[in-house]
């Protein structure tokens, strides 16, 4: 079969209108244009080329680039490298990354639902509506890149958007999903539009009278302080972070300090953490989608002693002897989706931060033969 020449679309808006109906042909997730390489979608966490188009060249790429962004957007890439865009496109919303990989334009799309999703199409345990609807501190959703976690905070949002008359701001690079002001006020600030710098927004913050904000990402020493900061002062804070366990998120947080300011942090976070949960997607096998694992840690008694004390490797089994009030180790999670037939047992042991301790009661729950 002959391959669909780059020359045949018309403009790069063509093009892109192609890609955007081929993703939606494929239920694709992701999308990944790079040099010397065709498009290539992620569907159901694989990768796939799209072998009946040409390679990309740096004249397409470039132009590609130069319509996804505008004068102000170009002005920041140049300066940085880099740029995260959130663009509407037709009925669709994309988060983009605009940057460069030996020398060549490399763009990587993500489909955003158009719609916001609430805790209950995301089938959600009911701990998060509870921590929804708490009036200050701090919650951490955390996970790699692509684990929803950006999908979780904003139904959070969307519940306190439906139920409750408050002020509630996001800081965002970029703005991912739109929210229509139901019950609360909601406004959104887009990074690099909006404001200048996610220090800068924080440090304002105050100012706006905000009940809750959700901030993208926490990425820097400065941000985690004001991120503090504002969940001492009367504030709920959303917010995410790279890791891969409870444990790693606290960690992190402690570590970015210097030594002297540590055991205030450790204070601090005892005193207004309300939750940390881990996510994972991985893809299912008794049907298409994705299926979610979690860890979730909540801020018991018990558990503020742990980190106030520097007892974080105490964690894991408090979490597991407090399964009563919502909280789960990730391993447990996954052992769940086994024993539903949701994934396999090898999926189940890549995911783990534990894969001896999965391994173990796999063979006690005569998931698997002892071998």
């Amino acid at each position: 079969m002959a391959k669909i020449s780059n020359d045949q679309f018309q403009s790069p808006t063509a093009y892109l209108e192609y890609l955007n109906t081929l993703m939606i042909q494929k239920n694709a997730s992701d999308m990944y244009l790079t040099y010397g390489e065709p498009p290539v979608l992620r569907i159901l966490e694989e990768v796939h080329r799209e072998t009946d188009l040409e390679p990309l060249d740096d004249e397409l790429l470039n132009q590609l680039a130069l319509t996804l962004m505008n004068t102000t957007g170009l002005d920041f890439f140049e300066k940085h490298g880099s740029i995260d865009l959130g663009i509407g496109y037709q009925d669709r919303r994309y988060r983009v990354n605009i940057s460069r990989q030996r020398g060549h334009i490399m763009i990587v799309a993500r489909l955003l639902r158009k719609k916001v999703p609430t805790l209950e199409s995301l089938c959600l345990p009911g701990i998060f509506k509870e921590l929804s609807h708490r009036t200050n501190g701090i919650i951490f959703l955390a996970g790699a890149t692509g684990s929803g976690k950006s999908t979780t905070l904003a139904a959070m949002v969307e519940e306190i958007n439906q139920t409750e008359k408050k002020h509630i701001l996001t800081i965002e690079d970029p703005i991912e999903y739109i929210f229509e002001a139901k019950e609360s006020v909601v406004d959104q600030k887009e990074l690099g539009k909006d404001v200048s710098s996610f220090s800068s927004a924080m440090k304002y913050a105050l100012r706006q009278r905000p009940d809750v904000i959700l901030f993208g990402e926490i990425r820097d020493l400065d941000g985690i302080r004001n991120a503090i900061l504002l969940s001492e002062t009367g504030h709920l804070v959303l917010t995410t972070v790279h890791a891969r366990s409870a444990e790693q998120v606290l960690n992190k947080i402690v570590g970015s300090f210097n030594s002297s300011e540590q055991n205030q942090i450790r204070v601090q976070l005892a005193e207004n953490l309300w939750a940390i949960v881990v996510q994972k997607l991985l893809k299912r096998q008794d049907q298409p989608g994705l299926a979610l694992a979690q860890e979730v840690l909540l801020n018991t008694t018990a558990v503020a002693n742990l980190i106030r004390d520097n007892k974080l490797n105490q964690l894991k089994s408090t979490m597991y002897t407090n399964r009563m009030w919502g909280m789960q180790i990730m391993e447990e999670s996954l052992l769940s989706l086994v024993e539903r037939g949701m994934i396999t047992v090898s999926q189940a042991l890549q995911a783990a931060n534990n894969p001896e301790y999965v391994q173990r009661e796999l063979i006690t729950r005569e998931l698997i033969e002892n071998k």
